[in-house]
Protein backbone atom coordinates (compact mmCIF):
# COMPACT_ATOMS: atom_id res chain seq x y z
CA UNK A 1 0.00 0.00 0.00
CA UNK A 2 2.89 2.37 0.70
CA UNK A 3 4.20 1.84 -2.83
CA UNK A 4 0.73 2.47 -4.28
CA UNK A 5 0.35 5.67 -2.25
CA UNK A 6 3.77 6.88 -3.39
CA UNK A 7 2.86 6.11 -7.02
CA UNK A 8 -0.36 8.10 -6.77
CA UNK A 9 1.38 11.02 -5.07
CA UNK A 10 4.03 11.14 -7.81
CA UNK A 11 1.18 11.53 -10.30
CA UNK A 12 -0.31 14.41 -8.33
CA UNK A 13 3.10 16.07 -8.08
CA UNK A 14 3.54 15.84 -11.83
CA UNK A 15 0.13 17.39 -12.47
CA UNK A 16 0.94 20.26 -10.10
CA UNK A 17 4.28 20.71 -11.88
CA UNK A 18 2.51 20.95 -15.25
CA UNK A 19 0.18 23.59 -13.83
CA UNK A 20 3.13 25.63 -12.53
CA UNK A 21 4.77 25.96 -15.95
CA UNK A 22 1.61 26.75 -17.94
CA UNK A 23 0.61 30.38 -18.60
CA UNK A 24 -0.81 32.17 -15.58
CA UNK A 25 -4.30 32.43 -17.09
CA UNK A 26 -4.49 28.71 -17.88
CA UNK A 27 -7.72 26.90 -16.99
CA UNK A 28 -8.47 23.21 -17.49
CA UNK A 29 -12.18 23.88 -17.93
CA UNK A 30 -13.49 22.96 -21.35
CA UNK A 31 -10.04 22.03 -22.68
CA UNK A 32 -9.07 18.88 -24.59
CA UNK A 33 -5.85 17.47 -23.09
CA UNK A 34 -3.64 14.57 -24.24
CA UNK A 35 -1.24 12.65 -21.99
CA UNK A 36 1.19 11.43 -24.67
CA UNK A 37 2.91 8.33 -23.30
CA UNK A 38 0.41 7.93 -20.46
CA UNK A 39 1.52 4.47 -19.32
CA UNK A 40 -0.77 3.18 -16.58
CA UNK A 41 -2.40 6.59 -16.20
CA UNK A 42 -0.27 7.88 -13.33
CA UNK A 43 -1.05 11.52 -14.19
CA UNK A 44 -4.15 11.47 -16.37
CA UNK A 45 -6.21 9.76 -13.67
CA UNK A 46 -5.76 12.82 -11.43
CA UNK A 47 -6.50 15.18 -14.30
CA UNK A 48 -9.76 13.39 -15.02
CA UNK A 49 -10.74 13.48 -11.33
CA UNK A 50 -9.81 17.11 -10.65
CA UNK A 51 -11.08 18.96 -13.72
CA UNK A 52 -13.86 19.08 -16.28
CA UNK A 53 -11.49 18.89 -19.24
CA UNK A 54 -11.72 16.25 -21.97
CA UNK A 55 -8.85 13.97 -20.89
CA UNK A 56 -7.10 11.57 -23.26
CA UNK A 57 -4.13 9.23 -22.94
CA UNK A 58 -2.02 7.48 -25.58
CA UNK A 59 0.74 4.89 -25.34
CA UNK A 60 2.64 2.21 -27.27
CA UNK A 61 1.95 -0.41 -24.57
CA UNK A 62 -1.14 -2.49 -25.29
CA UNK A 63 -1.12 -3.79 -21.71
CA UNK A 64 -1.18 -0.25 -20.28
CA UNK A 65 -3.91 0.98 -22.61
CA UNK A 66 -6.03 -2.12 -21.86
CA UNK A 67 -5.65 -1.48 -18.11
CA UNK A 68 -6.44 2.21 -18.53
CA UNK A 69 -9.58 1.48 -20.50
CA UNK A 70 -10.78 -1.00 -17.87
CA UNK A 71 -10.04 1.15 -14.84
CA UNK A 72 -9.94 4.84 -15.84
CA UNK A 73 -12.89 5.18 -18.21
CA UNK A 74 -15.29 6.91 -18.59
CA UNK A 75 -13.25 9.64 -16.88
CA UNK A 76 -10.69 9.61 -19.71
CA UNK A 77 -10.34 8.14 -23.21
CA UNK A 78 -7.34 6.11 -24.42
CA UNK A 79 -5.74 5.21 -27.74
CA UNK A 80 -2.99 2.74 -28.62
CA UNK A 81 -0.37 3.73 -31.18
CA UNK A 82 2.82 2.38 -32.71
CA UNK A 83 6.40 3.45 -31.98
CA UNK A 84 6.27 5.73 -35.04
CA UNK A 85 3.46 8.16 -36.00
CA UNK A 86 0.62 8.65 -36.70
CA UNK A 87 -1.68 8.96 -33.72
CA UNK A 88 -5.24 7.72 -34.36
CA UNK A 89 -6.56 11.21 -33.54
CA UNK A 90 -7.89 14.13 -35.62
CA UNK A 91 -6.08 17.32 -36.58
CA UNK A 92 -6.02 20.27 -34.16
CA UNK A 93 -7.97 18.50 -31.42
CA UNK A 94 -5.98 19.31 -28.28
CA UNK A 95 -5.45 22.54 -26.35
CA UNK A 96 -2.66 20.94 -24.32
CA UNK A 97 -0.41 17.92 -24.81
CA UNK A 98 2.02 16.83 -22.12
CA UNK A 99 4.75 14.23 -22.54
CA UNK A 100 6.44 13.21 -19.30
CA UNK A 101 9.53 10.97 -19.64
CA UNK A 102 8.83 10.41 -23.33
CA UNK A 103 11.27 12.44 -25.44
CA UNK A 104 13.85 11.48 -22.81
CA UNK A 105 13.80 8.02 -24.45
CA UNK A 106 13.07 8.65 -28.15
CA UNK A 107 16.32 8.32 -30.07
CA UNK A 108 15.28 8.13 -33.73
CA UNK A 109 11.70 9.33 -34.29
CA UNK A 110 11.75 12.52 -32.21
CA UNK A 111 11.30 14.87 -35.19
CA UNK A 112 8.39 12.96 -36.70
CA UNK A 113 6.75 12.75 -33.27
CA UNK A 114 7.11 16.51 -32.69
CA UNK A 115 5.47 17.12 -36.05
CA UNK A 116 2.69 14.67 -35.17
CA UNK A 117 2.02 16.43 -31.87
CA UNK A 118 1.89 19.71 -33.78
CA UNK A 119 -0.67 18.15 -36.15
CA UNK A 120 -3.10 17.26 -33.35
CA UNK A 121 -2.48 20.51 -31.43
CA UNK A 122 -5.08 23.25 -31.76
CA UNK A 123 -4.05 26.78 -32.82
CA UNK A 124 -2.54 28.54 -29.80
CA UNK A 125 -2.17 25.21 -27.98
CA UNK A 126 0.73 24.18 -25.75
CA UNK A 127 2.99 21.15 -25.41
CA UNK A 128 4.81 20.41 -22.12
CA UNK A 129 7.73 17.97 -22.33
CA UNK A 130 10.10 16.87 -19.60
CA UNK A 131 13.82 16.61 -20.37
CA UNK A 132 16.86 14.85 -19.00
CA UNK A 133 19.38 17.67 -18.86
CA UNK A 134 21.63 19.21 -16.21
CA UNK A 135 19.80 17.56 -13.32
CA UNK A 136 20.13 14.05 -14.76
CA UNK A 137 23.40 14.25 -16.67
CA UNK A 138 25.85 12.64 -14.29
CA UNK A 139 23.47 9.83 -13.28
CA UNK A 140 22.87 8.89 -16.92
CA UNK A 141 26.23 9.59 -18.54
CA UNK A 142 28.75 9.27 -15.70
CA UNK A 143 30.08 12.70 -16.73
CA UNK A 144 29.71 16.10 -15.06
CA UNK A 145 27.35 18.54 -16.75
CA UNK A 146 28.95 20.68 -19.43
CA UNK A 147 26.47 21.95 -22.00
CA UNK A 148 29.29 22.30 -24.54
CA UNK A 149 29.53 18.48 -24.67
CA UNK A 150 25.81 17.70 -24.96
CA UNK A 151 23.33 18.61 -27.67
CA UNK A 152 20.93 15.73 -28.11
CA UNK A 153 23.06 12.87 -26.76
CA UNK A 154 21.75 9.30 -26.79
CA UNK A 155 22.98 6.71 -24.27
CA UNK A 156 22.10 3.01 -23.88
CA UNK A 157 21.33 2.72 -27.59
CA UNK A 158 19.32 -0.42 -28.28
CA UNK A 159 18.28 -0.94 -24.66
CA UNK A 160 14.89 -2.66 -24.44
CA UNK A 161 11.81 -0.76 -23.30
CA UNK A 162 11.51 -3.18 -20.36
CA UNK A 163 14.82 -1.72 -19.11
CA UNK A 164 13.84 1.87 -19.89
CA UNK A 165 14.86 2.16 -23.53
CA UNK A 166 17.50 4.60 -24.79
CA UNK A 167 18.41 7.49 -22.48
CA UNK A 168 18.46 10.92 -24.15
CA UNK A 169 20.19 13.98 -22.70
CA UNK A 170 19.21 17.42 -24.05
CA UNK A 171 20.96 20.75 -23.60
CA UNK A 172 18.65 23.79 -23.46
CA UNK A 173 20.53 25.41 -26.36
CA UNK A 174 19.87 22.35 -28.53
CA UNK A 175 16.14 22.41 -27.74
CA UNK A 176 16.04 26.10 -28.65
CA UNK A 177 17.91 25.48 -31.90
CA UNK A 178 15.98 22.41 -33.13
CA UNK A 179 12.57 22.32 -31.46
CA UNK A 180 12.38 26.09 -31.87
CA UNK A 181 12.24 25.56 -35.64
CA UNK A 182 8.71 24.16 -35.20
CA UNK A 183 7.34 25.67 -31.97
CA UNK A 184 7.57 28.92 -30.06
CA UNK A 185 9.43 28.16 -26.84
CA UNK A 186 7.71 29.86 -23.90
CA UNK A 187 9.59 28.32 -20.98
CA UNK A 188 12.69 26.15 -20.66
CA UNK A 189 14.55 24.96 -17.58
CA UNK A 190 17.28 22.35 -17.26
CA UNK A 191 16.16 20.93 -13.90
CA UNK A 192 13.56 21.28 -11.15
CA UNK A 193 10.38 20.35 -13.01
CA UNK A 194 8.95 18.69 -9.87
CA UNK A 195 9.71 20.89 -6.88
CA UNK A 196 11.95 19.18 -4.32
CA UNK A 197 12.47 16.04 -6.42
CA UNK A 198 16.27 16.21 -6.24
CA UNK A 199 16.23 16.71 -2.46
CA UNK A 200 14.07 13.58 -2.12
CA UNK A 201 16.47 11.55 -4.27
CA UNK A 202 14.05 11.41 -7.21
CA UNK A 203 14.81 12.06 -10.87
CA UNK A 204 15.50 15.76 -11.43
CA UNK A 205 14.00 16.45 -14.84
CA UNK A 206 13.95 19.70 -16.75
CA UNK A 207 10.98 20.92 -18.78
CA UNK A 208 10.14 22.84 -21.93
CA UNK A 209 6.82 24.55 -22.68
CA UNK A 210 6.07 24.94 -26.39
CA UNK A 211 3.34 26.91 -28.15
CA UNK A 212 2.01 26.12 -31.61
CA UNK A 213 3.53 28.46 -34.17
CA UNK A 214 1.77 30.10 -37.11
CA UNK A 215 4.81 29.65 -39.36
CA UNK A 216 5.42 26.99 -42.03
CA UNK A 217 5.95 23.44 -40.81
CA UNK A 218 9.48 22.13 -41.41
CA UNK A 219 10.21 18.60 -42.54
CA UNK A 220 11.71 16.05 -40.13
CA UNK A 221 15.05 16.49 -41.88
CA UNK A 222 14.88 20.26 -41.40
CA UNK A 223 14.30 19.76 -37.66
CA UNK A 224 17.21 17.33 -37.39
CA UNK A 225 19.76 19.20 -39.52
CA UNK A 226 22.66 20.65 -37.43
CA UNK A 227 23.25 24.36 -37.75
CA UNK A 228 26.68 24.45 -39.48
CA UNK A 229 27.38 27.98 -38.27
CA UNK A 230 26.90 27.05 -34.59
CA UNK A 231 30.23 25.88 -33.16
CA UNK A 232 28.57 24.18 -30.18
CA UNK A 233 26.74 21.85 -32.58
CA UNK A 234 30.11 20.64 -33.87
CA UNK A 235 31.58 20.39 -30.36
CA UNK A 236 28.67 18.26 -29.14
CA UNK A 237 28.81 16.01 -32.22
CA UNK A 238 32.56 15.54 -31.74
CA UNK A 239 32.01 14.59 -28.09
CA UNK A 240 29.36 12.05 -29.15
CA UNK A 241 31.60 10.58 -31.86
CA UNK A 242 34.50 10.12 -29.42
CA UNK A 243 32.21 8.50 -26.83
CA UNK A 244 30.74 6.09 -29.39
CA UNK A 245 34.25 5.18 -30.51
CA UNK A 246 35.17 4.27 -26.93
CA UNK A 247 31.98 2.24 -26.55
CA UNK A 248 32.64 0.31 -29.79
CA UNK A 249 36.20 -0.46 -28.65
CA UNK A 250 34.92 -1.71 -25.28
CA UNK A 251 32.32 -3.95 -26.96
CA UNK A 252 34.94 -5.39 -29.29
CA UNK A 253 37.17 -6.20 -26.33
CA UNK A 254 34.28 -7.90 -24.55
CA UNK A 255 33.45 -9.93 -27.66
CA UNK A 256 37.10 -10.96 -28.05
CA UNK A 257 37.29 -12.12 -24.42
CA UNK A 258 34.13 -14.16 -24.84
CA UNK A 259 35.49 -15.84 -28.00
CA UNK A 260 38.70 -16.79 -26.19
CA UNK A 261 36.75 -18.23 -23.24
CA UNK A 262 34.58 -20.23 -25.64
CA UNK A 263 37.63 -21.64 -27.46
CA UNK A 264 39.26 -22.54 -24.19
Amino acid sequence: MAAEAAYLERGRESLRAIERVLPGDWSWSGKAVLDFGCGAGRVVRHLAEASDCEAWGSDISAACIDWDRRHLTPGASFVLHEEAPPLPLPDEKFDLIYALSVFTHIADEWATWLLELDRVLAPGGHVVCTLMSEGMCEAVTGEPWDEANFGMSVYEIGQSWELGGPMVIHSPWWIEEHWGRLFTIEHLQARGFVEGAAARGQDDHGVVVLRKSDGPRPSPRELEQPNPSARRELTALDHTARRLGREVAALRNQAARRRWRFRG
